[in-house]
């Protein structure tokens, strides 16, 4: 299979393109780095002036390179495998390589390994500005390595869904699309979903007593909808990095994943109150201000629990059943093929 494997890499890097396009990915990852290291840098001295401590640009920097280079691969990578499959049985290459001794898992096995390396490579591109980004201090170790495999992991589904697309659709052009499909509408389409649904999600209405009177709480149920942006990979990435302690100008990875982490808590309970009530939180000293809505002094405001895990278990079942319908496909003898599809 390493024959194969090597095969399937000189047919990806020979000639010019890949490289060209190579050097392309990495001018664009230079300039935004060096974009987002001048706006964190004024915004540090700007701060500064104003009697601010010292503030670390690190985690600024590298937060924004993550979400990039993940937005990047979300471009690149599916073009690798999405014409994987197909394109070789309209060449009539492909019932050659089914007749050998290798396997129909060898094959996907081959050519899924193939397009993951060379997605490998556009991530290996980027990590001399993560490290330019380290060097500006506040990222962690641990933080920089969780991200990368998170990276690297996405990768690996944006490669599985285009190799599915290549076995199940027999022109290339719209299997091509049929994986970038796929791919907006996990890294755009479930935030999009979420927001719907919370249109019609139920209000709850709950009565309550409180120290000076008794109010009617209303809050609207989120429930399960949390689910839906769980397999985004932005959502997984963001979730999964592990938080800052230093003091930073803005890390986008922390906003993104506070941002998530509150989809599981029920919406900021809003207390209806007639005009003129006066409510005390509990603890103060005083009558309180009269007001006719105030968000709850009770509610919990502990963090929720995170999505990664939730999302990584979908991902996995996305990259599973891909592989099974690639192995369908890539079984010999076939018991069925789509109207003019050629066997060799």
């Amino acid at each position: 299979m390493n024959a194969l494997i090597a095969s399937e890499l000189k047919q990806r890097l020979r000639g010019k393109r890949w490289w060209i396009l190579l050097l392309i990915w990495m001018a664009i990852l230079l300039l935004v780095t060096a974009l987002i290291r001048a706006g964190a840098k004024h915004q540090a001295e700007f701060e500064q002036q104003f009697g601010g401590d010292f503030v670390e640009i690190g985690p600024t920097m590298f937060g924004t390179l993550a979400l990039f280079v993940l937005g990047l691969m979300a471009l690149v990578v599916p073009a690798l495998s999405s014409t994987a499959i197909n394109s070789e049985r309209e060449r009539g290459t492909l019932a050659l390589l089914q007749s050998t001794l290798y396997r129909p898992r060898e094959i996907a096995l081959a050519k899924f390994t193939s397009s993951f390396l060379t997605a490998l490579v556009y991530l290996a591109a980027s990590v001399p500005l993560a490290l330019w980004s380290a060097s500006e201090g506040g990222v962690g170790f641990a933080r920089a390595v969780i991200v990368y495999v998170i990276l690297a992991g996405s990768a690996g589904l944006f490669v599985a869904l285009g190799l599915a697309a290549s076995s199940l659709i027999r022109r290339t052009a719209l299997s091509t699309l049929a994986a970038y499909v796929a791919v907006f509408t996990l890294t755009a389409g479930m935030p999009i979903l979420f927001g719907l649904s919370l249109l019609g999600a139920p209000q709850e209405t709950i009565e309550r007593t409180y120290p000076g009177g008794s109010f009617t709480e209303t809050r609207t149920v989120i429930g399960w909808r949390w689910v839906l942006l769980a397999p985004d990979p932005f959502v997984v990435l963001a979730d999964a990095a592990p938080r800052q302690r230093s003091r930073f100008v803005s890390d986008p990875l922390d906003v993104l994943r506070q941002g998530v982490r509150s989809s599981r808590r029920e919406s900021d309970p809003v207390v209806m109150v007639e005009k003129g009530t006066v409510i005390t939180e509990p603890g103060t000293e005083g009558e309180g201000v009269p007001l006719e809505a105030v968000r709850d002094p009770l509610a919990q405001r502990d963090e929720p629990p995170p999505l990664w895990p939730t999302g990584l278990a979908i991902q996995a079942g996305l990259i599973g059943l891909c592989a099974y319908e690639v192995l369908r496909k890539l079984k010999v003898p076939a018991r069925r093929l789509a109207p003019g599809e050629r066997v060799a």
